[in-house]
C-alpha cells in the first residue's frame, strides 16, 4: 500500500510538532510538509497534491475553511481534515465537503480512526466482489459456501481472499474481520 502523503497547516508551532510526532506512529503516513503560514500551505497543496492535509480552521489571512473551499474548486484528490479547538465550525466544515473534522487536542485514538477511514475509502481500493466476500466471511461462511452462494468456484474465492488480505495488510481472517468492523466495511 502506498504511503499517505500528508501535510500539516497550523499557526501553532507546538501543535504542529505534536501532531507530526503522533503521525510517526502510523507507518502508512508520510508527512511531506508542515506550514505555519496558510498561504504557503495552500501553495504547496496546489503544486504537490498530497493525499491528505490537516488544516487549522482559525488562521490569519486565510482560514482552513477557505483552504478547503479552494481545494474543492480544483480538480484534485486532496482530502482535508479540519482541526479546531471549537466544535461550532462543524456544520460549515460539512458544507465545504471536508473528509473529517477533529477537535484539539487530538487523541491518538481519534487520529487512528480517521486514518483508518481514509485508508479504507481512498487507499485500499476493494472492489464490490471483494466487499461481498468479506461480508460473507464475516457471516462465518467457508470458501466453498461463499462460492456456492456467489456462483463462483472455491478457488476463485480463495484467490479473492488472498488479494483482500494483501490489500488490507491483514495476516488472517480474524484480523480482516476486526479491521473490517473498525473500518465500517461490514
Amino acid at each position: 500500500m502506498d504511503k499517505i502523503k500528508t501535510i500539516l497547516i497550523d499557526t501553532d508551532e507546538s501543535f504542529l510538532k505534536r501532531l507530526n510526532r503522533l503521525l510517526t506512529n502510523f507507518k502508512e503516513v508520510e508527512v511531506v510538509g508542515t506550514f505555519e503560514n496558510a498561504n504557503e500551505g495552500l501553495d504547496f497543496i496546489l503544486k504537490n497534491e498530497p493525499d491528505l492535509a490537516f488544516v487549522q480552521i482559525e488562521m490569519p489571512n486565510l482560514s482552513g475553511l477557505e483552504i478547503a473551499e479552494e481545494i474543492s474548486k480544483r480538480e484534485t484528490n486532496v482530502k482535508i481534515i479540519l482541526v479546531s479547538e471549537h466544535s461550532h465550525y462543524a456544520v460549515k466544515a460539512l458544507k465545504v465537503s471536508v473528509f473529517d473534522y477533529l477537535l484539539k487536542p487530538i487523541s491518538i485514538d481519534e487520529l487512528k480512526a480517521s486514518l483508518q477511514r481514509f485508508n479504507t475509502k481512498y487507499k485500499i481500493n476493494l472492489n464490490n466482489r471483494e466487499l461481498q466476500i468479506i461480508r460473507e466471511m464475516s457471516n462465518g461462511l467457508s470458501s466453498q459456501n461463499i462460492g456456492e452462494k456467489l456462483c463462483i468456484s472455491r478457488h476463485t474465492v480463495d484467490t479473492y481472499r488472498r488479494s483482500i488480505l494483501e490489500k488490507t495488510a491483514c495476516q488472517n481472517t480474524a484480523q480482516l474481520i476486526k479491521f473490517s468492523l473498525k473500518s465500517g466495511l461490514i
